[in-house]
């Protein structure tokens, strides 16, 4: 069983992508909303998070594991992986998957819109330069908790603004969706480069981080779907039943 966790409805592209590809695989999804967003917050509260989402959902049966979650990739693989005796394979982050298959789409100039946690980690810049690319990254510290509680399009376009005139500013030729809530506001990033007449990649993880999930990891099962939230969330709720059908059951839980 894949165990997928994130702060919010992130982690749900990578999970739906997944179930495209590998329909048998058993899937089980924590949404930590209870300590959204992630972001803001410190390598060692980060570290601490996952540990308890890890084992929770190791608990529900989950023995290979996807961090749906940016800011997690800077502190949290390693540590776990030894922490649960679980081998590393049996781990995939964004970051790594991104950055390979970035390399193989530009040459060009980067920019990663991330959360702040990500941004101040430099965990993307350094991957790209190590790959002789050239990227800059900016922090939208608003944008995910916007994206979670479904802001009006001006206030997204406000939040998103600074990214799109970096872009421009820097010459960029892709950009990276360096947090899995922003690929939810796709459309207000296309429509507003789209104004400014500025043509620009928008690279979006979930899709190469599910191949990495399906080339790795078991997907033999029965095709379950599993959803557990630490606080509810219509959005969630309802971006569930979108991506994985009406039937979808959520349950919410306390993790000690």
């Amino acid at each position: 069983m894949i165990g997928i966790f994130d702060s919010g409805i992130g982690g749900l592209g990578v999970a739906s992508q997944i179930r495209k590809k590998a329909p048998r695989a058993d899937l089980v999804y924590f949404g930590d909303f209870a300590n959204m967003p992630y972001g803001p917050r410190k390598t060692e509260e980060l570290l601490e998070l996952t540990l308890h989402a890890m084992k929770f959902l190791k608990s529900q049966g989950a023995t290979q594991f996807v961090a749906a979650c940016n800011c997690l990739s800077v502190a949290v693989i390693a540590p776990l992986a030894d922490l649960f005796e679980i081998p590393k394979t049996r781990v995939i982050e964004m970051v790594a998957p991104t950055v390979r298959a970035v390399c193989k789409r530009t040459r060009g100039k980067i920019l990663i819109a991330a959360t702040l946690a990500t941004v101040r980690s430099g965990i993307y810049e350094l991957a790209f330069t190590q790959h002789g690319l050239s990227a800059e990254s900016i922090a939208l510290p608003k944008l995910a908790e916007a994206i979670e509680r479904q802001a009006s399009g001006s206030e997204l376009e406000e939040i998103i603004s600074p990214a799109v005139q970096k872009a421009i500013d820097i010459h960029a030729k892709l950009l990276v969706f360096g947090c899995t809530q922003f690929p939810f506001a796709r459309s207000v990033f296309s429509h507003m480069f789209e104004e400014r007449g500025y043509e620009i990649e928008l690279f979006d993880p979930s899709d190469v981080v599910a191949d990495e999930a399906v080339k790795t990891f078991n997907v033999e099962g029965e095709g379950l779907n599993t959803f557990f939230v630490s606080k509810s969330s219509c959005v969630f709720n309802q971006t569930v039943f979108d991506l994985f059908g009406s039937d979808s059951i959520i349950r919410e839980i306390v993790i000690d």
